[in-house]
């Protein structure tokens, strides 16, 4: 039996892949318990009818909330990160998602502490998604080091792993959806308080792991060395490299201090102002946090939020197994995409899957035309179109959108683009979940609110044309020089590319074979 790499490494990059069940499993258990009937006669309002429902309003304040603490847990990650390291982060996240599931599960009636115990809970949430990628690594940073332009890994992980941790966290988060899905549709018989109570309470599972483990993870050794601590970082490579006898961290630790060293006079040359006043800046903050925005108005999030609200109101006979059947087609797409979309050209797949998707959601908002009350086979039609648009969402932007994002933050002020694109990504989310409600309810829009998502979609479709390059196998420099440059994203493919050569994960001035978009750590004489 082939030995695995980096056994250790692998384990404690899997722990901080928990960030990325909290943010799957987060984003659908809340689509089921709305929709439960016990659920909207305890937090729903008479209808007049002798029954309950829960308000547009009151619906999309209690499912949005969660977004805008995500946003608050997001920024505030970044001073988190500085002052208290990952591990700290880790727990002050916790601590937050122990509050927030808390406060949701003490009360029976009162909507407010729902909202705002998600709101909490989100703010751990947002910890998390921001942290857990920085801990792993999955991010590049340029820097000086032999007379070479290298760009190594940023924390625990050999750039060599990119790839495939990257598909650990977009599967991680797909599986988190299943649990989910299944959990929800486990409850639909249940007529107790216990139905809406488990599926919530069981994110404590998540802060339980975390405290169990957190002793035995090690913290960032780049964090560490960030603040003076060599001899704890030194402690750290050891100890995600402990399975190799003949490991030798010293080399480790002087090219993440030459890292350092380097992304210190980089924050020193750039500044807030420069994102607005300086052109090519200000193109850089618009590729980058466009990517994000462009990711999330082709109206992806109406199934993931209201899923199974949406499956209810078009007649689904079982509208949580339609959810729970959905979330394990997408796993399947996310493992073909992150094995296929790096060999296949960016544009061409992004501008194919928008295309895909804006007919999918155009086809659903003319089936809701007739307006009324949606036929069975109407319903079975919508949630089809639904499927292949999720299915192409997952086969190109679901993987690609941070990636993208990430890449255009390049140059002095890289941190602070990528920041505003994260902040953007949040800021998108909530307004379309907020806003999703009173569409579908209040403006009597129903499967109709697809053509509203059909224009954004048109959106997406002209930010993949002016602002999506081919930038596979270039470095961070050169993908700066187009900006500064001032070369059009169309015509990046054709520009020359510089010689690339890769070097060892262990030997910084070990120079190899040439390698042109494998993932592996890259240099430039």
């Amino acid at each position: 039996m082939a030995r695995i790499k980096y056994p250790y490494i692998w384990l404690f990059c899997g722990f901080a892949a928990l960030g990325a069940c909290l943010y799957g499993y987060d984003g659908v258990y809340f689509n089921g318990v709305s929709s439960l009937d016990i659920f909207i006669q305890h937090f729903g309002e008479p209808n007049g009818k002798g029954g309950h429902e829960v308000t547009p309003s009151r619906l999309s304040i209690m499912t949005s909330m969660i977004n805008v603490g995500e946003l608050v847990g997001s920024l505030t990650a970044a001073p988190l990160n500085d002052w208290f390291g990952r591990k700290g982060v880790f727990m002050t996240g916790t601590a937050a998602i122990i509050l927030g599931v808390v406060l949701q599960l003490v009360t029976s009636s009162s909507y407010v502490l729902v909202t705002v115990g998600r709101a909490v809970l989100g703010f751990g949430v947002g910890n998390f998604s921001a942290t857990s990628p920085l801990y792993m690594g999955v991010w590049r940073t340029q820097l000086a080091l032999g007379g070479y332009n290298a760009y190594m890994i940023q924390e625990i992980a050999p750039d060599s792993m990119r790839s495939p941790l990257l598909m650990c966290w977009q599967l991680t988060l797909s599986v988190s959806q299943i649990i989910a899905a299944a959990i929800n549709r486990g409850m639909v018989n249940i007529d107790t308080t216990f139905a809406y109570r488990f599926p919530i309470g069981f994110q404590l599972l998540f802060p339980a792991i975390i405290i169990a483990f957190i002793w035995f993870v090690p913290e960032s050794p780049r964090w560490l060395l960030r603040k003076g601590r060599s001899e704890k970082a030194l402690r750290a490579l050891e100890a995600l490299h402990r399975d190799d006898k003949t490991y030798d961290p010293q080399p480790d630790i002087r090219g993440m201090q030459a890292d350092i060293e380097k992304e210190m006079e980089l924050d020193a040359e750039g500044g807030w102002m420069q994102l607005i006043a300086d052109p090519i800046e200000r193109r850089k903050v618009i590729f980058s946090a466009g990517a994000l925005v462009a990711q999330q108005i082709n109206g992806i999030q109406w199934f993931y939020y209201f899923g199974t609200v949406f499956s209810e109101s078009i007649g689904l006979a079982d509208p949580f197994l339609m959810t729970l059947i959905v979330f394990i087609i997408q796993v399947f797409v996310v493992l073909a995409a992150v094995l296929l979309a790096n060999r296949l050209p960016r544009r061409p797949l992004l501008m194919v899957t928008t295309g895909i998707m804006t007919v999918s959601i155009f086809v659903v908002g003319c089936l809701g035309i007739p307006g009324g009350a949606v036929s069975e086979t109407f319903g079975k039609v919508i949630i089809s179109f639904v499927i292949i648009e999720i299915a192409a969402f997952n086969f190109a932007w679901g993987p690609l959108g941070w990636t993208i994002a990430s890449e255009m933050a390049v140059g002095r002020n890289r941190n602070k683009i990528y920041a505003i694109a994260v902040a953007c990504f949040w800021i998108t989310v909530w307004v379309t979940v907020f806003t999703l409600p009173y569409l579908y309810y209040s403006a009597n829009l129903g499967p109709k609110t697809g053509f509203v998502y059909t224009g954004l979609c048109f959106i997406t479709w002209a930010y993949v044309y002016f602002c999506v390059g081919e930038v596979n196998g270039r470095t961070l420099e050169e993908i700066d020089g187009f900006f500064r440059d001032g070369i059009p994203a169309k015509d990046w493919k054709k520009q020359p590319r510089k010689t690339v050569l890769s070097m060892t994960d262990k030997k910084e001035s070990s120079v190899q074979e040439m390698e042109e978009g494998s993932g592996e750590v890259i240099s430039e004489k």
